[in-house]
Protein backbone atom coordinates (compact mmCIF):
# COMPACT_ATOMS: atom_id res chain seq x y z
CA UNK A 1 0.00 0.00 0.00
CA UNK A 2 1.24 3.08 -1.30
CA UNK A 3 -0.77 5.77 0.25
CA UNK A 4 -1.07 4.91 4.47
CA UNK A 5 -2.48 7.88 4.83
CA UNK A 6 -5.79 6.31 3.70
CA UNK A 7 -5.47 3.31 5.41
CA UNK A 8 -5.09 5.41 8.90
CA UNK A 9 -7.77 7.61 7.94
CA UNK A 10 -10.16 4.64 7.61
CA UNK A 11 -8.40 3.02 10.53
CA UNK A 12 -9.54 6.41 12.65
CA UNK A 13 -13.42 6.59 11.12
CA UNK A 14 -13.89 2.85 11.78
CA UNK A 15 -12.74 3.31 15.77
CA UNK A 16 -14.81 6.53 16.14
CA UNK A 17 -17.64 5.13 14.42
CA UNK A 18 -17.53 1.96 16.73
CA UNK A 19 -16.63 3.75 19.70
CA UNK A 20 -19.73 6.37 19.32
CA UNK A 21 -22.05 3.19 18.56
CA UNK A 22 -20.84 1.37 21.57
CA UNK A 23 -21.08 4.06 23.93
CA UNK A 24 -24.92 5.09 22.77
CA UNK A 25 -25.90 1.53 22.32
CA UNK A 26 -25.37 0.63 25.90
CA UNK A 27 -28.12 2.16 28.50
CA UNK A 28 -25.07 3.17 31.36
CA UNK A 29 -23.13 4.59 29.23
CA UNK A 30 -19.46 3.46 30.17
CA UNK A 31 -17.23 6.40 29.50
CA UNK A 32 -14.53 3.76 28.82
CA UNK A 33 -16.75 3.46 25.35
CA UNK A 34 -15.26 6.59 24.33
CA UNK A 35 -11.27 5.13 24.31
CA UNK A 36 -11.85 3.82 20.62
CA UNK A 37 -12.99 7.43 20.07
CA UNK A 38 -10.55 9.27 21.45
CA UNK A 39 -7.68 7.13 19.47
CA UNK A 40 -9.87 7.60 16.15
CA UNK A 41 -9.18 11.17 16.56
CA UNK A 42 -5.90 11.04 17.55
CA UNK A 43 -5.23 9.06 14.19
CA UNK A 44 -7.24 11.32 12.30
CA UNK A 45 -5.01 14.17 13.49
CA UNK A 46 -1.61 12.28 12.42
CA UNK A 47 -3.17 11.80 9.01
CA UNK A 48 -1.80 15.14 8.06
CA UNK A 49 1.83 14.53 8.62
CA UNK A 50 1.61 11.00 7.82
CA UNK A 51 0.69 12.06 4.33
CA UNK A 52 4.43 13.98 3.86
CA UNK A 53 6.00 11.09 5.08
CA UNK A 54 7.21 11.70 8.47
CA UNK A 55 8.37 9.34 10.00
CA UNK A 56 8.37 9.54 13.73
CA UNK A 57 4.34 9.70 13.57
CA UNK A 58 4.04 6.53 10.60
CA UNK A 59 5.85 4.52 13.91
CA UNK A 60 3.73 6.30 16.88
CA UNK A 61 0.53 5.37 14.14
CA UNK A 62 1.80 1.73 13.44
CA UNK A 63 2.66 0.86 17.31
CA UNK A 64 -0.74 2.48 18.77
CA UNK A 65 -2.91 0.52 16.10
CA UNK A 66 -1.12 -2.26 16.58
CA UNK A 67 -1.22 -2.44 20.69
CA UNK A 68 -4.73 -1.08 20.20
CA UNK A 69 -5.68 -4.12 17.19
CA UNK A 70 -4.39 -6.99 20.43
CA UNK A 71 -6.08 -5.36 23.08
CA UNK A 72 -9.59 -5.40 21.27
CA UNK A 73 -9.05 -8.67 19.99
CA UNK A 74 -9.05 -10.34 23.56
CA UNK A 75 -11.19 -7.90 24.78
CA UNK A 76 -13.47 -9.66 21.93
CA UNK A 77 -12.12 -13.05 22.99
CA UNK A 78 -13.30 -12.23 26.33
CA UNK A 79 -16.57 -11.47 25.86
CA UNK A 80 -17.60 -14.91 25.03
CA UNK A 81 -17.95 -15.59 28.55
CA UNK A 82 -20.22 -12.71 29.14
CA UNK A 83 -24.03 -14.35 30.69
CA UNK A 84 -26.11 -11.80 28.97
CA UNK A 85 -26.36 -12.52 25.36
CA UNK A 86 -27.14 -8.87 24.32
CA UNK A 87 -24.34 -7.69 26.02
CA UNK A 88 -21.93 -10.40 24.71
CA UNK A 89 -23.30 -9.86 21.11
CA UNK A 90 -22.75 -5.72 21.07
CA UNK A 91 -19.34 -6.24 22.65
CA UNK A 92 -17.89 -9.09 20.27
CA UNK A 93 -19.35 -6.66 17.50
CA UNK A 94 -17.35 -3.49 18.51
CA UNK A 95 -14.28 -5.04 19.77
CA UNK A 96 -14.08 -7.44 16.51
CA UNK A 97 -14.76 -4.65 14.25
CA UNK A 98 -12.51 -2.64 16.02
CA UNK A 99 -9.53 -5.22 16.01
CA UNK A 100 -9.83 -6.70 12.46
CA UNK A 101 -9.77 -3.14 11.49
CA UNK A 102 -6.36 -2.20 13.02
CA UNK A 103 -4.88 -5.67 12.58
CA UNK A 104 -5.29 -5.39 8.92
CA UNK A 105 -4.30 -1.37 8.90
CA UNK A 106 -0.92 -2.75 10.77
CA UNK A 107 -0.72 -5.14 8.55
CA UNK A 108 -0.72 -2.48 5.48
CA UNK A 109 1.64 -0.77 7.48
CA UNK A 110 4.10 -2.87 7.25
CA UNK A 111 3.77 -4.33 3.84
CA UNK A 112 4.15 -0.83 2.94
CA UNK A 113 7.21 0.04 4.58
CA UNK A 114 8.48 -3.49 3.54
CA UNK A 115 7.69 -2.37 -0.31
CA UNK A 116 9.50 1.48 0.31
CA UNK A 117 12.82 -0.58 1.71
CA UNK A 118 12.35 -2.39 -1.48
CA UNK A 119 12.64 0.47 -4.02
CA UNK A 120 15.21 2.05 -1.86
CA UNK A 121 17.68 -0.75 -1.99
CA UNK A 122 16.72 -1.10 -5.88
CA UNK A 123 17.39 2.55 -6.14
CA UNK A 124 21.04 2.20 -5.15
Amino acid sequence: MKQPHLVNLFTAFVLIAAGIFSYFSNPLRPPTALIGVGLGAILLVMTGALKKNNKIVAHVVVVLTLIFGIMTASMALQSRNEQDLEKRNRRMLVFGVMSVTCLVATGFYVAGSIDKRKQRLAGK
